[in-house]
């Protein structure tokens, strides 16, 4: 149920096709940050209590160091976001699967907050 609710909130800000600005890690993993932008501003997806973090992307993508890319030319766009609930060690979490070509990642986490930067 708390799953609904978040993607809810996810998807009210019609994330389809906006461009992945930033996607960092604080405390070894424990904190996940992605922000992405939207037409009247940026918005921040704060993923925290993560237990789990994987990401898979094309060799090809790594090749130039993504630090040097302007922000025109990065090449990541919200394709498809599904948050469900899930029950591990009798703790209840939460379940994140993003597509943002050519970049997929999945995160397991506590808590999910969505909010408009």
């Amino acid at each position: 149920m708390k799953a609904e609710e978040i993607l809810g909130k996810i998807e009210a800000m019609h994330y389809w096709d906006a461009r992945v600005l930033k996607f960092d890690s604080s405390f070894f993993g424990d904190e996940l940050i992605l922000i992405f932008e939207d037409t009247e501003c940026d918005v921040k997806l704060s993923f925290t209590g993560c237990s789990k973090f994987s990401f898979i992307t094309n060799v090809d993508d790594r090749t130039k160091p993504l630090r040097e890319l302007t922000r025109p030319q990065i090449p990541y766009f919200l394709q498809d976001i599904e948050v469900t609930d899930v029950q591990s060690e009798g703790y209840q979490l939460l379940n994140c699967k993003i597509t943002m070509p050519p970049l997929n990642a999945e995160i397991v986490c506590k808590s999910i907050s969505v909010e408009k930067v």
